[in-house]
């Protein structure tokens, strides 16, 4: 039910604040748009010095030109947690990765359990990625380099590696991944359907968002996240208010504190204006108890 609260009775308020956002069917339409009521109310948010993020399981190079496009967010959590950035340039503050002869050797295995898989990496040569990965994903011809084998090199970094089957549920194939990982590799959900991403142990949004927060100063319980898909609950998870959209699936709204409306129906904007006016009223409560 939209406006359902979960295990806390509130959002969290005081100190410093900060709205992390999923972009792809949470922040963005369906048809990859930001309605002029979300950015609105981002804006008020921006105003009364909240901090905001986007967080997506888009690697940094793609994501960047989106975020600039957006004109939105001081930082970035890219690559699902793998990478933190800053909005302006792009200068990575952080960046988990894999070594190449790892992923090499783990994908071997990958490819001789499961037919038909396929695979995008990004590496510091770039993104490339294997034919069928933009059926699955939102990329225009210009985005990365399409290979016949994306197999990264084995004195590479691998800063991200999906891997994808058509028409197979990103859980099957997360369940018949994991039995072939080494202790060093851990596979979660890509946030793109029928696809998984291979991460070091302990890589998600959640991860990814709590590093940033520690340096930047501001605590979990002033973090506001909204997200729609299974690599969004760790960050959901972890948030001191943990907001899933309408569209998401049933289990991610399970997990949240709150519901809102879908991303095609300013699901974001209508939390965002409750918190802002919430803040406001405490604020002018406050100024008449002065």
């Amino acid at each position: 039910m939209v406006g359902a609260v979960g295990p806390h009775d509130r959002a969290p308020s005081g100190g410093e604040r900060l709205v992390a956002l999923d972009v792809d069917g949470t922040l963005l339409t369906s048809t990859e748009e930001l309605s002029p009521r979300v950015r609105a109310a981002l804006e008020g948010a921006a105003a009364a010095g909240w901090h905001l993020v986007l967080v997506t399981g888009r690697p940094l190079s793609i994501a960047l030109p989106v975020v600039h496009d957006l004109a939105l967010g001081e930082y970035l959590v890219a690559a699902n947690g793998a990478t933190v950035a800053t909005v302006a340039d792009g200068a990575v503050l952080f960046q988990a990765s894999l070594p190449g002869d790892t992923v090499v050797a783990t994908l071997t295995a990958a490819r001789a359990a499961v037919p038909g898989l396929g695979l995008a990496v990004t590496t510091p040569r770039g993104f490339f990625r294997e034919p069928g990965f933009a059926k699955i994903a939102p990329l225009s011809e210009t985005e990365g380099t399409e290979v016949a084998d994306a197999m990264p090199e084995v004195d590479d970094l691998v800063h991200s590696a999906v891997l994808f089957v058509d028409g197979l549920d990103a859980r099957e194939l997360q369940r018949r991944l994991e039995p072939l990982l080494p202790h060093e590799v851990a596979v979660t959900p890509s946030g793109l359907p029928g696809s998984v991403e291979l991460t070091a142990p302990g890589i998600h949004k959640g991860s990814g968002l709590a590093w940033l927060c520690g340096r930047i100063g501001v605590d979990a319980e002033g973090v506001v996240a909204f997200g729609d898909g299974l690599n969004d609950h760790e960050m959901l998870a972890w948030s001191g208010w943990g907001v899933a959209m309408g569209n998401a699936e049933p289990v991610t709204q399970q997990l949240a504190d709150e519901v809102t409306a879908s991303n095609d129906d300013d699901g974001v904007a209508l939390v965002l204006e409750r918190l802002l006016s919430d803040d406001h009223a405490t604020a002018l409560r406050r100024d008449d108890h002065g």
